[in-house]
């Protein structure tokens, strides 16, 4: 999801804000629609007036703000944690194929923002590998324009095969009246490495504009060839898309000629979306970006049943026949790059890109408040129609980590880290009742964290139910360790049909907590942790954190068992198991 608001709307101030607190919108990005105006305010130090009227009441609410004040809030908000990102409302609403229609308009971007979207639009998205359409260190166009073709109809084959599958019906209008895609690119860094040419130099960015320049033109050409064939999109307008100045950046005469005459099967044609999956899977640069690094440690803990560390050298490297020690001057990773090299990169790619462009521009630690205002500046000046800024060590966790981060500043778990569980750790004992008797469960909270850490439940028999909510348990105390929500899965467990020994217990009209015992256990977990929430300083009491400690102690010291009270508990697995009753706790 991407929530996107305008800079003017009298509460955009608020909305800056919303992301410094972590427990709000933790489901969405979110970003500004900043404007023209805006920005030569700030460039002014002017008075800026925020104006919103509902469409429901007529009511109008206006006030005067500093626009300088108000970007530099947020730059610091930015700088801090990575977020909002900036739209640049004007770029992206007049340049593109539909920006003489007065009957089209934009609603906003996906979450990514490489792709604007009317109301009801929908991403439709593909990309060609740049890397491989390079031969002998020269760029082979009749291989460049065959793919783009060839992914043109491609991509129009899908909108055929999905535009009446869509969930609602303003999104099935949309896809068949405006029939939008997404041709795009990964490999970018690729190719200018096969050429020999620096991402960052003169030369590579005009090599880039001679590429994308064919790119686009093609593109365009074989959607206006594919409109003879099945008809323009529903609500084409031949007239008004030539008069758009994306088209008259691209197209000749005899271009202008062929879509007067057929339209254009698509309303939009191009953009750059991140391919970081697809990318990663083909080994390869990702999107426009550059790398990020050219060998880094990969962590497997599958593979062998303990943590492996692995030497990983991009794929491009070892092609070409050197070593991380013997690599030309030409492999430049993203830390090598000065940020207005990328921001004029990605300002050459936009003017070939009818939507829009997802690139990270990546700030070392030490860059300062006005490094990333100079970025956001520059990068509206180069006429870019978005920009992400991520500043290595900021209070928003960073995906790619690299070998020399401070782990001691991160705050969020990394992906696949497992927290240890606290010292403070009370275990709250709940009960709940099924269709095969009482099941015994063991919450976890914690003091210092404040919430729920661990879960466990304590087995009566060996049956195959007990086993199956015994591991139930220990996958939502895993989510847990991991930083993850229990709430997060409510919709799936929701979705668990009835068991039948519940069914058949209520319908021997005996008393059950619910229909299924994964339901069951959740909402017991839940419930012990709004109830420690909401009453922590009734129910933590110095005692209860002693009579936790008394209870480890018992078990590493004497193998008893908290439990039945037999001396049978041993440490194996990590876990601690009693043999005597079955009692398990999982450290």
């Amino acid at each position: 999801l991407m929530i996107s608001l305008s800079v003017d709307h009298p509460d955009i101030e608020e909305f800056v804000m919303i992301k410094s607190d972590p427990d709000r919108v933790t489901k969405a990005n979110i970003s500004m629609r900043i404007t023209d105006d805006f920005m030569e305010a700030v460039l002014n130090n002017e008075m800026y007036t925020l104006r919103f009227e509902s469409s429901e009441t007529g009511e109008v609410l206006e006030k005067e703000i500093n626009a300088k004040y108000l970007f530099d809030k947020m730059v610091e908000v930015n700088w801090d944690y990575a977020e909002p990102g900036m739209l640049f409302w004007d770029a992206i609403e007049n340049y593109n194929l539909m920006s003489e229609d007065e009957s089209f308009s934009y609603a906003g971007t996906n979450p990514c923002a490489e792709e604007p979207l009317p109301a009801g639009g929908s991403c439709l998205l593909s990309a060609i590998n740049l890397g491989n359409i390079v031969d002998n260190g020269a760029i082979d166009y009749g291989k460049l324009d065959a793919l783009v073709r060839m992914g043109v109809r491609f991509l129009n084959e899908v909108l055929d095969e999905g535009k009446d599958l869509h969930p609602l019906q303003i999104q099935r209008d949309a896809a068949k009246d405006l029939r939008q895609i997404g041709l795009g690119i990964m490999g970018l860094a690729d190719m200018l490495i096969k050429c020999g040419v620096r991402y960052d130099s003169e030369e590579g960015r005009q090599l880039v504009a001679k590429v994308m320049h064919r790119f686009a033109y093609v593109a365009i050409e074989e959607s206006a060839l594919l409109a003879g064939e099945i008809g323009a999109f529903r609500v084409c307008d031949a007239q008004k898309i030539v008069d758009s100045n994306f088209f008259k950046a691209i197209a000749d005469d005899k271009l202008r000629e062929l879509t007067l005459n057929n339209g254009l099967a698509n309303s939009q044609l191009l953009t750059i979306a991140p391919t970081g999956s697809t990318g990663t899977m083909l080994q390869t640069s990702t999107g426009c970006e550059p790398y990020f690094r050219f060998s880094y440690t990969r962590k497997t803990e599958s593979l062998h049943n303990e943590d492996v560390y692995y030497e990983v050298v991009e794929k491009i490297v070892t092609d070409l026949g050197f070593t991380t020690e013997t690599m030309p001057e030409y492999f430049v990773a993203s830390s090598d790059i000065a940020p207005i090299d990328r921001i004029k990169m990605q300002g050459v790619l936009q003017k070939y890109i009818d939507a829009s462009i997802s690139s990270t521009i990546n700030l070392p630690k030490e860059a300062t408040v006005e490094d990333v205002a100079t970025v956001y500046m520059e990068s509206w000046k180069n006429g870019l129609k978005g920009v992400t800024v991520f500043r290595d060590g900021c209070k928003r966790s960073q995906i790619l980590i690299s070998d020399d981060t401070n782990k001691e500043d991160t705050t969020e778990l990394k992906r696949g880290e497992m927290m240890e569980i606290p010292e403070d750790t009370i275990y709250i004992p709940k009960k709940y009742t099924h269709g095969c008797g009482k099941t015994k469960v063991m919450v976890g909270y914690s003091p210092s964290l404040d919430d729920l850490i661990d879960v466990y439940v304590i087995p009566k028999n060996g049956s195959g139910c007990t086993k199956n909510i015994t591991g139930e348990a220990i996958l939502m105390s895993q989510i847990l360790r991991t930083g993850g929500n229990l709430e997060d899965i409510r919709k799936t467990i929701d979705g668990i049909t009835p068991c039948n020994s519940c069914v058949l217990a209520r319908a021997k009209g005996k008393e059950v907590d619910g229909m299924n015992c994964p339901s069951m256990l959740l909402d017991v977990v839940l419930e012990v942790r709004n109830q420690y929430k909401q009453n922590k300083e009734e129910v933590i009491t110095p005692r209860a954190v002693e009579k936790k400690k008394e209870k480890e102690i018992h078990i590493e010291s004497s193998n008893h068992c908290p439990e039945c009270g037999e001396p049978n508990v041993v440490f194996e697995g990590g876990c601690y198991t009693c043999k005597a009753c079955g009692y398990s706790k999982c450290e």
